[in-house]
């Protein structure tokens, strides 16, 4: 079973498309082949959960600005680091990960999905470059489910 963890405001407009996504990817799929958990932030108590031994792999959604040439979807592999955000307001995927190593020995493959948006003010929905991302990311999604359900 692969983890979907998406986190974000939805009452931040874009930034809301990290935590919409795991239920987008988890409704398409095979029944029990993943399982998809939304929050506001990462939060330490989810190291447990992704150390689950029925975990294959996890993915993690979350916003970003489209600024400096980020217009599209970004997908890259994680690794766990207790480098950042050690206790602090925003928790990081890698130490998040780094979390479940030491604390319950196993850290399974994991992936972080970034979708560009440009409006991150008060207010919901998601602007038009959000819009098309979130497609675009879910695409990106199943392909990681896929590969690493060892599909």
């Amino acid at each position: 079973m692969v983890l979907l963890i998406g986190y974000g405001n939805r009452l931040r407009r874009d930034d809301g498309a990290g935590a919409v996504l795991p239920a987008m990817v988890e409704g398409g799929s095979p029944l029990g082949s993943v399982r998809a958990v939304e929050a506001h932030q990462l939060l330490p108590e989810m190291a447990e959960e992704i150390a689950a031994p029925e975990v294959t792999g996890v993915i993690f959604f979350d916003a970003c600005p489209a600024v400096g040439g980020m217009s599209s979807v970004a997908a890259v592999s994680l690794a766990a680091s207790s480098g950042e955000g050690a206790l602090g307001h925003h928790l990081a995927p890698e130490l998040l990960l780094a979390y479940a190593g030491k604390l319950y020995g196993r850290t399974p493959p994991a992936w972080l999905v970034t979708v560009p948006g440009e409006d991150f003010s008060h207010g919901e929905g998601f602007s038009d470059r959000a819009r098309a991302n979130l497609a675009e990311a879910d695409h990106v999604a199943r392909a990681l489910v896929l590969r690493l359900s060892g599909g």
